[in-house]
């Protein structure tokens, strides 16, 4: 898309116009002489229902000096950058600073359509004042794309005529289409020079007027001097054909015909009737209809009432009232209804107040035909018992009516049968009652899916005191028609799509599938897929983003200020290595050092799964096997020092979910595994792990996190390692010693303690001296329990406070 940029400027004047349809204005009201850049725009209501039109009355003389007016339409207006977008000019067709053509006609069909004058300030040279040829006048109407009003046809179609009158090769005219069905007249043989003006076009003063003059009366003199031939004055309106429900007027003029060539006038003769042939010369001549209206096609077929000039195509009715809605549905789906459809009441600039009915009602008959379901007759009279004497049996019949136009038949029996017994016939001998035929089966109970039928079978007799029958009078069995129809069912929706775009405004993407339907069930109803925007955070400017870097063997691409760049890990490591794009004090973009943080080598990585393991057993109370194995496994990998700083952190995870296994009953730790736990921690703190500490420390533990650890070791050690009294470890980084203590002998504990190996170096100033008061172990009782112990460990870092 083009766009234009039309922001504020040291000399500001814009006029915008919205919400009117019609206006007439001159260029020196919306345009300052003394503004060196202005525009007038016209906004469309609805680019899809309303179409712009304008007529521009041109200046006497061309556009004077460097001023030149320029007309364009777009398609939208941005208010973020105030910038107009979908440009698309129209100097070519309307050529305001060209005055050969008076008259100039514009259709457009975008929401805006703007005239613009820029005059640059020349330097040193006082603005003139406005000439002739800085002066032109517009008019313009908003007509609706169906259901134009009438006073805007007549109007449009009196334009559209004086376009066409008009238009030459080098000036063609603006108007492509119309709405409306605007029926002209014959044109004659083209005048020299400028065409003069059309008996149905609006004068003023001699001057081809707008609108304002023409719309209050329709009656005026629209002609010249009739003495030298041509129409005469329009007559009086006639009586409108219809009482309400829309008619007709009719009126009509009188052609005088020239007196040199005797041709015949151009125009309608009546108002709605047909068109007069009054010229004495039977020279005539047709021009196309073709750019006329939209429904020229249809013309055959409106019928006499509309073949008049300006009259809306094909929407008849109140000018000032909005388009009907659609006819609703019929109330009844078969046999008569009722449909109806509603209209509102809309006022505009150059319509008069509504009239006539704003709800409308139709009868409907829809092809189909109601079905008719099949009824039963009365039952008839019970006949005669078919014995005289002994048990006999009567009937009774009834008749279906048949159902008709794919009615249901009749439900239930045709004929119902009873015994009757009159009286014991003489002489006769005991006979046993004897089954008589099954009847047939019945209607299946359900129209699909499984269902049950029956039939039954009348006992016949017994008689003279014989046996009853025997077996059962009903029988039921299955039956399976179809299957019932499953209607279809949506799944649960899908995880919404990437964005569109990384920033700006972008859009995102999920859709769920339907279940079924099943054997002619109805299909899922509402959208497949959603869209809802994303990324709506401003797009960062060039110098706030990071530029593409090759650094540390890995390339780089182009990261936003304020994110985080991620590369997959070296081939002997899991995880990301991160760069982070920041803003300097000036607000450029510059790349951080790369971090390690989130890189675990394998080893690490393996040694970390297989503790997790064996704590998920220990969780659920399982005996466990190999956590010796894995302890040792780690003293050797961490004496070589740690590769990544991730190494660290996962070392510290094996060492925090080892002391839960310790602290269940699932392991029980040995003195080999309290000394590869302390040697495990000295590795952590050698020298060469400096720098990786200094990177763990942004996210991962501190001093403070590691003191936290080794005590919780020292509290699991000295209450779950059987017959434990003292542990005493000394490494190259630190100093580890647990004590349990009886509570009632509890005494001073100074370090360096006696007998302790190589402590010596540890201790060389009475500062390195420690000791803790055993007032720190009194459990405040008068007489202590002999069974109640402390646990104390002391622990001596060589290096930590330089980490």
């Amino acid at each position: 898309a083009t766009g234009l940029d039309t922001g504020p400027e040291p000399e500001p004047c814009a006029t915008l116009v919205q919400s009117k349809f019609f206006e007439y204005f001159s260029a020196a009201a919306v345009f300052p002489a003394n503004a060196s850049r202005c525009s007038w725009t016209l906004r469309n209501p609805d680019p899809r229902r309303y179409t712009l039109y304008m007529k521009v009355a041109k200046a006497p003389v061309p556009c004077d000096g460097p001023g030149r007016v320029h007309t364009y339409q777009f398609d939208s207006f941005l208010e973020s950058t105030r910038t107009y977008l979908g440009l698309e000019s129209f100097d070519e067709v309307l050529r305001l600073c060209d005055p050969s053509a008076p008259l100039a006609f514009l259709q457009a069909g975008k929401q805006f359509l703007q005239i613009q004058r820029q005059r640059p300030p020349l330097d040193g040279v006082p603005s003139r004042p406005p000439g002739p040829g800085d002066d032109f006048s517009v008019e313009y109407l908003v007509v609706g794309n169906r259901s134009p009003s009438r006073a805007a046809c007549q109007m449009l179609c009196r334009w559209l005529d004086a376009c066409l009158a008009g238009s030459r090769s080098s000036h063609p005219c603006g108007i492509m289409q119309t709405p409306c069905a605007c029926l002209g007249g014959d044109a004659g043989p083209p005048v020299a020079g400028p065409p003069a003006p059309r008996g149905d076009v609006c004068l003023q003063d001699g001057v081809a007027g707008g609108p304002e003059n023409c719309l209050t009366s329709l009656t005026q003199d629209r002609g010249g001097d009739s003495s030298a031939g041509g129409w005469k004055l329009w007559s009086l309106w006639g009586e409108c054909t219809r009482d309400c429900g829309g008619g007709l007027h009719t009126r009509t003029h009188i052609c005088l015909p020239l007196p040199v060539h005797g041709v015949a006038c151009l125009g309608l003769e009546g108002r709605g009737g047909q068109r007069a042939a009054t010229g004495t010369a039977g020279r005539t001549s047709s021009r196309s209809q073709s750019l006329r209206s939209t429904d020229a096609r249809r013309r055959e077929e409106l019928g006499d009432e509309l073949q008049q000039f300006g009259f809306p195509s094909p929407q008849t009715g109140d000018p000032a009232a909005e388009e009907w809605s659609p006819w609703s549905v019929c109330s009844s789906t078969c046999g008569e209804g009722w449909q109806t459809r509603t209209r509102f009441c809309v006022s505009s600039s150059y319509s008069t107040q509504c009239s006539g009915p704003l709800r409308e009602q139709r009868q409907c008959n829809n092809s189909a035909v109601c079905p008719v379901h099949g009824a039963w007759d009365e039952w008839s009279p019970w006949s005669l018992c078919s014995s005289t004497c002994g048990r006999g049996f009567r009937d009774r019949t009834r008749t279906c009516r048949p159902p008709q136009f794919g009615g249901n038949p009749c439900e239930g029996p045709e004929k119902q049968t009873k015994f009757c017994n009159i009286a014991l016939c003489p002489g006769r001998l005991d006979v046993d009652g004897n089954w008589n035929e099954w009847s047939s089966w019945s209607t299946c109970s359900a129209s699909c899916s499984q269902g049950r039928q029956q039939r039954t079978r009348e006992c016949n007799g017994p008689s003279y005191g014989g046996a009853e029958c025997q077996g059962h009078w009903v029988e039921t069995r299955d039956c399976f028609l179809q299957q019932c129809p499953v209607d279809g069912k949506w799944q649960a929706w899908a995880a919404w799509g990437s964005c569109s775009t990384t920033c700006g405004g972008g859009s995102q993407r999920r859709e769920r599938a339907c279940l079924g339907p099943f054997f002619g069930g109805t299909a899922c109803q509402g959208p497949q897929e959603e869209y809802r925007q994303c990324s709506a955070q401003r797009c960062p400017e060039p110098h706030e983003i990071c530029d593409e870097d090759n650094f540390g063997a890995v390339m780089w691409k182009e990261t936003p200020a304020g994110e985080v760049a991620a590369v997959r890990c070296p081939r002997n490591a899991t995880g990301l290595i991160l760069r982070r794009c920041e803003l300097d004090e000036e607000g450029i973009a510059y790349w951080e050092s790369p971090t390690y943080i989130r890189c675990v080598s394998i080893d690490y990585r393996n040694i970390q799964m297989m503790t997790r393991e064996h704590l998920a057993k220990a969780q659920r109370g399982l005996p466990g096997e190999g956590v010796s194995e894995v302890i040792q496994t780690l003293v050797e990998i961490s004496q070589d020092g740690a590769s990544y700083s991730g190494d660290l952190l996962s070392t510290i995870d094996v060492l925090r979910n080892m002391t839960e296994i310790f602290r269940r009953a699932y392991y029980s730790p040995t003195p080999g595994d309290v000394q590869n736990f302390v040697q495990i921690i000295s590795n952590l703190l050698l020298e060469e792990n400096r720098d990786k500490w200094e990177e763990a420390r942004l996210v991962g533990p501190n001093a403070k996190e590691l003191f936290r650890l080794v005590e919780d070791f020292v509290d699991v050690i000295g209450f779950r390692m059987k017959d434990l009294r003292d542990a005493y470890q000394v490494t190259d980084n630190l100093v580890l010693s647990i004590h349990k203590l009886p509570a009632s002998r509890a005494m001073d504990i100074s370090f360096p303690m006696k007998g302790w190996r190589a402590t010596g170096d540890w201790a060389k100033v009475p500062e390195d001296r420690v000791t803790v008061s055993k007032s720190v172990f009194s459990t405040g009782l008068a007489e202590a329990d002999d069974s109640s112990v402390f646990v104390v460990g002391t622990v001596l870092y060589r290096n930590l406070g330089s980490f």
